[in-house]
């Protein structure tokens, strides 16, 4: 069985998750703990954006 990977809940990131390998938080989920917290700074989500 394969798994829809989903969209980011950060919305400046384009970023796709898989499900079960994301950060959840608050029903939502997300690539990285940066997304999920919504930190600026230095803690780049991936290596794909500059969202965070």
């Amino acid at each position: 069985m394969q798994t829809t990977n989903l969209p980011c809940a950060c919305e400046p990131c384009g970023c796709r998750v898989d499900p079960e390998a994301a950060i959840k938080k608050e029903g939502k989920i997300y690539f990285s703990q940066s997304c999920a917290d919504g930190q600026a700074g230095d803690d780049q989500c991936c290596s794909s954006c500059n969202c965070c």
